[in-house]
């Protein structure tokens, strides 16, 4: 016979004998009977690790394994709490779905973040949060980044108006900027060209200069 012809293995590692001896066990009427040659198939399995052959936790798993290659219906007193098939399938807790949806995607949710955590601060009295002054100061920060992100996402910069727009919308209008502040302020983007290659593809790109020379 062909293996294409034989039941699947439920347990390949114990072998074909092992599943039918199981089958076997099933069919068996007596009750004393089934129970004791259900002894022997497992410590006919047990041949896989002899030298685990004593410990307790090896023949628990043993007797559900038998159980398993009995497709949970076997009917026997076992040494071990009787396995469930949930026990081995267990639903999958569900994992919470952190992202969210972000307007201005182009500055990154951890911008969102600082920004509705600088807007908790509404005036001075509450200290612990933090100054007005300190959260403007914080917020020009974030907004120069905020230039510097905008250029790595789109290639240009976006204008003083834009960044602080934006800055007073992500903080539901609470953070109020003035129009001088990102005056002066410059972005660095000798390391975002480095990051992103286009320093090397540009040299790659250029034409051929002429000296003047004429060969003859």
């Amino acid at each position: 016979m062909m293996n294409r012809d034989n039941t699947r293995l439920l347990l390949s590692e114990y072998g074909r004998n092992v599943q039918r001896m199981v089958q076997y066990l099933k069919s068996i009427p007596d009750r004393e009977l089934r129970n004791r040659q259900a002894e022997v198939v497992v410590a006919v399995m047990g041949n896989v690790n002899p030298a685990q052959k004593d410990s307790e936790k090896f023949q628990h798993m043993l007797w559900d394994h038998l159980f398993m290659i009995a497709d949970f219906d076997l009917d026997v007193d076992a040494p071990f709490p009787r396995p469930t098939p949930a026990m081995f399938a267990p639903a999958p807790h569900r994992v919470p779905y952190t992202q969210r949806y972000i307007a201005q995607k182009q500055y990154g949710g951890n911008v969102y973040r600082m920004l509705k955590k600088l807007a908790e601060v509404r005036d001075d009295s509450q200290p612990e949060l933090g100054t007005l002054d300190a959260r403007d100061a914080a917020a020009a920060n974030v907004a120069k980044y905020m230039r510097q992100k905008s250029y790595e996402y789109n290639r240009e910069y976006p204008s003083n108006e834009v960044v602080i727009g934006d800055i007073r919308d992500m903080s539901d209008g609470v953070i109020q900027l003035q129009g001088d502040t990102l005056d002066g302020s410059r972005v660095d983007t000798g390391v975002v060209k480095k990051m992103s290659g286009s320093g090397r593809g540009s040299q790659q790109g250029k034409k051929p200069q002429h000296t003047g020379k004429i060969r003859k």
